[in-house]
């Protein structure tokens, strides 16, 4: 049985974004490009023949060359939690009321 990669793990070995790959698993794929040792199941996932894996290496290299595909990570989204305080205004009045 031949030793096939999902699209996450060829990610990781190529170090590129995993929507990088996935690009150019599903454009090499719609030419014709990938051997029939790859394959697409569950809709989007991909188990892919290592013998494609320089195939894809190199369509990432020459996009990013070309300005196609940016290497840097997308910006993360940071949310600040704020505390707010719920001032009680009738708690200022009691403390009048007490040293009368």
């Amino acid at each position: 049985m031949t030793t096939r990669f999902s699209l996450a793990e060829l990610a990781e070995m190529l170090h590129v974004p995993v929507d990088h790959v996935r690009l150019a698993v599903d454009t090499l794929s719609a030419e014709g490009e990938l051997t029939a040792e790859s394959f697409q199941f569950g809709g989007r996932n991909w188990r892919i023949a290592p013998s494609d894996t320089k195939r894809i290496q190199a369509w990432i290299q020459v996009q990013t060359e070309q300005g196609n595909l940016s290497q840097t990570a997308p910006k993360r989204r940071v949310r600040a939690r704020k505390v707010i305080r719920r001032v009680e205004a009738d708690h200022g009045a009691e403390a009048d009321r007490s040293t009368e």
